[in-house]
């Protein structure tokens, strides 16, 4: 089963980043969504910046259990489908290397709810709609590949920052565009990309795969 996630959170920064709300959709091998969840969490510290954003209100937050209530949900949901990958559209930067966004995020806040609950993310390979686009980008037009440009190029419905929304448009993307490639093309793909100080990506074979077990925090 694929794990297809979309969050919204307090911070773009991996390691500041707190869950908001989070939908999750599960993919049966015909990528067909069979089961979807959503949470609301309860941040500790909140951003003015990213309520810009996605619109959700700090008076609206305060009302959400705390993470510590709702990981189990999450935990449960991936358990009883067993899932084996697990997809988002952002990627985000640690270390110099580009990661699932959603992913990273998700692992961090995951790092202190206990073993079954960090294993539980750890164990998922995790995998991008960003650099499935840009995998294919010599058969699109993207201006971009931001995720409302990606569903303004392919005509998907997207009503952008709502949690529930981006999944499913990223589910989209993913039925679409997977097919034309494969996971090992993929994956090689994000093997070898290094981000450059500009923001744009540049091709690097001799680079490992990111190192999805080392989160310490650095200074910025």
């Amino acid at each position: 089963m694929i794990i297809v996630c979309d969050l919204e959170t307090t911070s773009l920064n991996v390691f500041e980043a707190e869950i908001i709300t989070g939908f999750f959709a599960c993919l049966n091998e015909k990528l067909q969504i069979e089961d979807t969840l959503y949470i609301q969490s309860q941040p500790f510290k909140w951003s003015k910046e990213a309520e810009l954003i996605h619109g959700i209100t700090e008076k609206e937050a305060s009302k959400y259990k705390k993470f510590t209530d709702v990981y189990h949900d999450i935990v449960s949901f991936i358990r009883r489908h067993e899932a084996k990958e697990f997809w988002c559209h952002s990627n985000s930067k640690m270390y110099g290397k580009i990661v699932p966004y959603d992913y990273a995020v998700l692992r961090m806040q995951m790092m202190n709810m206990g073993d079954e609950a960090y294993w539980t993310i750890n164990n998922l390979k995790p995998y991008s709609t960003h650099s499935l686009a840009k995998v294919l980008h010599d058969r699109f037009t993207f201006e971009s590949n931001s995720l409302d440009n990606i569903c303004r190029t392919l005509g998907i419905k997207l009503t952008h920052h709502n949690a529930e929304s981006d999944c499913r448009a990223t589910v989209e993307i993913i039925k679409r565009l997977l097919p034309m490639t494969n996971r090992e093309e993929l994956y090689n793909y994000e093997r070898g990309i290094n981000e450059n100080d500009d923001g744009s990506s540049r091709r690097n074979r001799k680079t490992p795969r990111p190192n999805y077990g080392t989160f310490n925090v650095v200074p910025n």
